[in-house]
């Protein structure tokens, strides 16, 4: 298996010119053991901390993970894609410096424990690992571990690398980098019982359908919330203004959002305060009992994380009304995003801006206004988002798709329109246009590559496969005519990544 892994790497090598896509990105390195075994041993005593990866406290990835970086080693945020990245040890062939892996303490069928192997003995061996009581050393005989031991992997190999004549400045380590994908899609607003009963079909069990399988396949999935979930027969807080709508949700469809793979969503638009506090509490209550993450409402919700195995996800989110984390507030943006950069290893942010409707595809330089209200310079905004720290920012508020842009690196989607709201809403044309874009990102929040997914919206109905592609036809014209330079190739399918630099 280990000499397979090696030609390999050499066939990779002698068809590329040792030059690799992002996506198969191979880390090359030969490491003494021994050398890794003493980095390790700095930092005994430590406290475990959960999701940590410093030497203020770490989590057993964490650990292996920070040790390993020492030598130019890049392993996943979690134990279980740690295991993968390795070449496959059989236990009676341990060596020092190995990665040994463990059942987790709820899960014994699932990795969820790695260590470092510091010595072998006959029939045992020790490791050290960011245990509950810290970073120390413990044998493989310790009943709670011997019952849960899964199996080990090497990065480190050096027979193997002479026995397949590569020098020892070359590498016996094959790693590949894991990626991580998010799923963004514009508004959702489910049906509403305000001011009349629009609801979907089937008590809406069916919206997402079409659409649930790329949303609970992806690392994380967002979404702007339209509106409040109550069952109380509540005062709009627009009531008498002419142009104004109120969205009520039935507190049952929350549970919706769930089962459709949802993990952040943004209160922060122009409908989250449609029934005042007591709607944004029902609905801020109801996200918390069903594990969603959410934000954007000022003084009250301004981020959230979420863990995924060792990786911290950071989300927060702006919009332009006055119950918002306003977006044309630079000092709030900047302080917000800064802070909670300090807190996640991925940050995401949410916009709710622009102008409203067919006539506003296309993104406008400067400030935008609708309605007499300025709806955000959103150019400007996204920059100093990616700027601040942010890895991603998507839009939605138009009501329509618009253009994406790579800035830095880093994925802008300036509006994905409406996604899933089957009733209280025009569908028609351009307006009906439902996608999901999922961009895959490595551990450092740059874009590899991704796909505007196109779905079309039928009345009373969820998002339906739209095989013209029409939405990701759309997002790459309006990509093209509104950026003077491509930084995004996007095929007619919806397949997009980085235009390449010379």
């Amino acid at each position: 298996m280990k000499k397979h892994l090696i030609a390999i790497l050499l066939l990779l090598l002698a068809a590329s010119g040792s030059m690799l896509s992002a996506q198969d990105t191979l880390t090359l390195r030969c490491i003494e053991p021994d050398s890794v075994i003493t980095e390790a041993m700095k930092h005994l005593g430590v406290p475990y901390r959960w999701g940590g990866k410093t030497p203020k406290g770490f989590d057993c990835a964490g650990f292996t993970r920070y040790v390993y970086s020492k030598f130019g080693v890049q392993l996943a945020p979690s134990a279980a894609p740690q295991y993968k990245m390795g070449i496959p040890v059989d236990k009676d062939s341990l060596a020092v410096g190995d990665l040994v892996f463990f059942s987790g303490r709820r899960n014994m069928k699932a990795i969820g424990h790695v260590g470092i192997v510091t010595t072998v003995k006959e029939g045992s061996f020790d490791f050290i690992h960011a245990s509950s009581t810290g970073i120390r050393i413990t044998s493989s005989q310790e009943a709670y571990y011997l019952k849960r031991y899964k199996g080990a992997c090497r990065l480190i190999d050096r027979e193997e690398v002479l026995e397949a004549g590569l020098p020892l400045t070359a590498t016996d380590t094959v790693l590949r980098d894991p990626l991580y994908t998010i799923a963004m899609v514009g508004d959702i607003m489910l049906g509403t019982l305000h001011p009349t009963i629009q609801l979907p079909l089937h008590e809406g069990k069916h919206l997402f359908d079409h659409t649930k399988d790329i949303l609970n396949n992806a690392t994380v999935a967002v979404g702007n919330c339209e509106g409040v979930f109550s069952d109380d027969t509540l005062t709009s807080t627009k009531e008498g203004c002419k142009y104004c709508y109120a969205f009520r949700m039935p507190e049952s469809y929350a549970a919706l959002l769930q089962e459709a793979g949802f993990d952040f969503l943004s209160l922060a638009n122009n409908h989250s305060n449609d029934f005042g506090r007591k709607g944004i509490m029902t609905t801020i209550g109801l996200l918390d009992s069903l594990g969603i993450g959410y934000a954007g409402i000022k003084d009250l919700c301004t981020t959230a994380l979420e863990q995924r195995d060792s990786l911290v996800f950071g989300f927060c989110a702006f919009g332009t009304n006055g119950h918002n984390c306003n977006l044309m507030d630079s000092t709030l943006v900047m302080n917000t995003i800064r802070g909670l950069r300090e807190e996640c290893d991925i940050l995401i942010v949410s916009f709710h801006g622009g102008a409203e409707g067919t006539a506003y595809t296309h993104l406008p330089e400067g400030m935008e206004l609708f309605l007499d209200e300025k709806r955000g310079a959103l150019r400007k905004f996204a920059h100093m988002c990616i700027d601040e720290g942010a890895d991603l920012v998507f839009g939605h508020g138009p009501h329509v798709c618009r253009a994406m842009e790579l800035y830095r690196g880093h994925l802008i989607a300036y509006s994905l329109g409406n996604f899933c709201t089957p009733t209280g809403m025009s569908l028609s044309g351009v307006l009906g246009y439902a996608p999901i874009v999922t961009a895959r990102l490595d551990r450092n929040g740059m874009l590899v590559d991704g796909k505007i997914h196109s779905f079309l919206q039928p009345f009373r109905m969820g998002p339906q496969a739209d095989n013209n592609n029409n939405a990701a036809k759309l997002i790459k014209t309006l990509s093209e005519e509104d950026f003077q330079t491509a930084t995004l190739i996007i095929d007619d399918n919806g397949s997009f990544r980085p235009v390449a630099v010379e």
